[in-house]
């Protein structure tokens, strides 16, 4: 996988919670298989959800992931309210500085004055 596409899965909440949940739901399972499915030397390929864990590089620390879900939310939450601060501030100056904002403000101070 080229380096970007490493470094846009480390920025996806999604990741943090499959690394979570993963190891709470695979830990205990007790896989089996048929004969079809074993190896030239009898055994079979997956025995535990331990290896399919260390398979798939799952098997850290899941309080660790749900803290970094959790930085992960409220940094995409810090930005969507940037962004939409911004782009108020932008729409009241686009309409010659008497947004939606302003002209509340003006009404209020209008009627506290009289």
């Amino acid at each position: 996988m080229p380096a970007f596409l490493k470094g846009v899965n480390y920025l996806s909440p999604l990741r943090y919670s499959l690394r979570n949940l993963a190891p709470y739901s695979l830990r205990d399972i007790v896989f089996t298989c048929t004969d079809a499915q074993t190896l030239p030397d009898g055994t079979c390929p997956i025995t535990n959800g331990m290896e399919v864990l260390k398979l798939y590089d799952l098997d850290d620390n899941p309080a660790l992931n749900i803290m970094a879900l959790g930085v992960c939310t409220l940094v995409y939450r810090l930005l969507a309210y940037a962004m939409l601060k911004a782009m108020r501030r932008h729409w009241s100056d686009s309409k010659g500085g008497a947004g939606v904002g302003r002209k509340w403000t003006a009404k209020k101070e209008k009627r506290s004055s009289t």
